[in-house]
């Protein structure tokens, strides 16, 4: 009898370290946090925090061998698939893309041949409300997932509400890809707006925590109600890219993101 309950809290056990260590969530950094530098330089730096996947952004050079930017007017076709082939090989995979606009169809589609050309499987933007049946139609047909982003109160994505309301009346292409720092000065719980886009569709969103004065912290030391936000993330158990952006550009910004790194893979196993 013993003998069967050691095995079975043995196996019990198991069981929770495999689901500990199949969390739904993927920690990503957001390239823009290391703007300052080129997109090979800061792909050598989230490897060295310890990242095991990248959003790109817009606003880099490329760096290393490469010449011009991280854009689709800055890459030749020949760059685009040198970048490729980087990008499939330099131990962090690029999961997505943004934030980028377009004004018309053409604009955008601009934009969704260039993250299929590198690879990338996301494209996180912050459009007119009113482009949205374009965007997912182009989602649909380059079969590539699309985030909305928000800021604070600049345009009516900032209401967890609205995007939720729009993303449902969404094909499956489109999902939330909120920012919860800009959730805290525009008055938002951003434990309560993530609730509320978990019951829409959520792919990815850019987890910042905050002081009281709106200015990003390492992770639980803030008001941004990190772990609530976890736990809420971990209970749905869909998966979602939780893409580390940290806007404070100093001495300190590698340190305080090794921070949140740390934090972050401690609460995946609790």
């Amino acid at each position: 009898m013993m003998k069967k309950l050691i095995a079975t809290v043995g196996f019990l056990a198991t069981v929770a370290c495999m689901a500990a260590e199949k969390s739904p969530l993927t920690l990503a950094l957001q390239a823009y946090t290391f703007k300052d530098r080129t997109m090979v330089e800061t792909i050598e730096v989230a490897k060295r925090l310890g990242f095991s996947a990248i959003e790109l952004t817009p606003v880099q050079k490329l760096g290393g061998t490469f010449t011009g930017t991280c854009t689709h007017a800055g890459m030749s076709p020949e760059t685009r698939a040198a970048v490729r082939a980087y990008l499939a090989n330099c131990g962090v995979k690029a999961l997505s893309y943004g934030v980028v606009n377009a004004p018309d169809e053409a604009g955008w589609r601009k934009q969704f041949e260039f993250v299929r050309d590198l690879g990338i499987g996301m494209l996180l933007t912050e459009p007119p409300p009113g482009q949205l049946p374009l965007i997912d139609r182009l989602a649909q047909e380059y079969k590539i997932r699309v985030h909305i982003h928000n800021h604070a109160r600049t345009n009516p994505w900032w209401d967890p509400a609205f995007m939720a309301s729009k993303v449902a009346a969404c094909s499956e292409w489109i999902g939330a890809g909120a920012d919860t720092g800009h959730w805290v000065p525009a008055g938002i719980k951003p434990a309560e707006g993530i609730r509320q886009l978990a019951a829409s569709r959520i792919f990815a969103l850019h987890l910042v925590d905050v002081n009281a004065a709106g200015r990003p912290v390492p992770y639980g030391t803030g008001v941004g109600g990190i772990a609530e936000i976890l736990d809420t993330l971990k209970a749905k158990g869909d998966p979602v890219v939780v893409t580390l952006e940290y806007e404070q550009w100093d001495e300190l910004t590698e340190k305080n993101v090794r921070a949140c790194v740390d934090w972050f893979n401690a609460s995946l196993k609790q």
